[in-house]
C-alpha cells in the first residue's frame, strides 16, 4: 500500500527527524470508502498505527486515487484541495508540516 511505502522512506531519512523534534504528529487518513489511517509522526520514527488514537491532529479526506498521487508527491496537497479533491481539518503549521514531510520523502 502506498502509505506503507511512504512510511517507510520517511523511516530511512534522518534528515527528516529535526523536523519532528516538538511533538508527535497524528494524522488520520480518511478513504472515500470509509475506511481509515492514522499516521503518526515523530522523532523517534513514524509509524502506521493499528487502533484509533484518542486525539487526531489533522484529517485528510479524499479519493484513494487523489491521496496515493499526493503521498508519491506527483500532485500538491493544495493543488487538491482547490480543485476539491481533498477535504482537510487541523492547523496551518501542520498542514505546513505535513506537506513538507511530503516532499522530503
Amino acid at each position: 500500500m502506498f502509505l506503507t511505502d511512504f512510511i517507510s522512506s520517511l523511516n530511512k531519512a534522518d534528515f527528516i527527524k529535526p523536523i519532528l523534534t516538538n511533538r508527535n504528529l497524528i494524522v488520520e487518513v480518511k478513504l472515500k470508502s470509509t475506511e481509515s489511517y492514522f499516521l503518526e509522526f515523530s522523532s523517534k520514527g513514524s509509524s502506521i498505527l493499528a487502533s484509533c488514537p484518542q486525539k487526531v491532529d489533522f484529517v485528510i479526506e479524499g479519493g484513494k486515487q487523489d491521496l496515493e498521487e499526493m503521498i508519491k508527491n506527483n500532485i500538491s496537497m493544495k493543488q487538491l484541495i482547490s480543485f476539491g479533491s481533498i477535504s482537510i481539518k487541523g492547523s496551518y503549521r501542520d498542514f505546513l508540516k505535513l506537506e513538507a514531510l511530503i516532499k522530503l520523502a
